[in-house]
């Protein structure tokens, strides 16, 4: 997640992330509680709701998230809550499948609103906050869905 400063920050955009394996640049994933999620299918849409997430680090931009010698720094950061919300199915991807990649799904492309909150505590020397506004933070393009991979192909 990125996030603009406001007031044109030195620090310039701020990028929340779980990390990269240094010299691989794998990006590591963060597991949220079971119930986190809601997925309707048959409705078409599909909820993320979650708050506290501690295992992420502020590390300032984008590109230094996936530079592996974090030029600028990293900082351990919090999601103070994070609400992502799936809806308005403009188009279903059926029976998608490349075995090639060991991969295959039913997909939905929709838009989605999100809401976040997300801090740098101020011990870091940084003391950053971030709020997005919901009314306006919005995507037109998204996907959910199901999907297998690997093994489970």
């Amino acid at each position: 997640m990125s996030a603009a400063t406001p007031h044109g920050s030195p620090l310039g955009f701020h990028s929340y992330d779980p990390g990269i394996m240094a010299g691989s640049l794998v990006l590591w994933g963060t597991p949220y509680p079971v119930g986190s999620g809601k997925v309707d299918l048959g409705g078409g849409t599909a909820q993320l709701l979650v708050h506290n997430v501690c295992s992420v680090f502020d590390v300032f931009t984008v590109p230094n998230s996936f530079d592996p010698a974090h030029a600028l720094g990293i900082f351990g950061a919090i999601i103070n809550s994070m609400r992502i919300e799936w809806s308005g199915v403009t188009r279903s991807v059926p029976g998608f499948s490349d075995s090639t990649n060991k991969f295959r799904g039913d997909f939905f492309e929709c838009s989605a609103t999100i809401a976040v909150s997300a801090t740098t505590p101020r011990e870091t020397g940084h003391g950053f906050h971030f709020e997005s506004d919901p009314a306006t933070t919005h995507t037109d393009f998204a996907q959910f869905g199901t999907e297998h991979n690997g093994v489970f192909f």
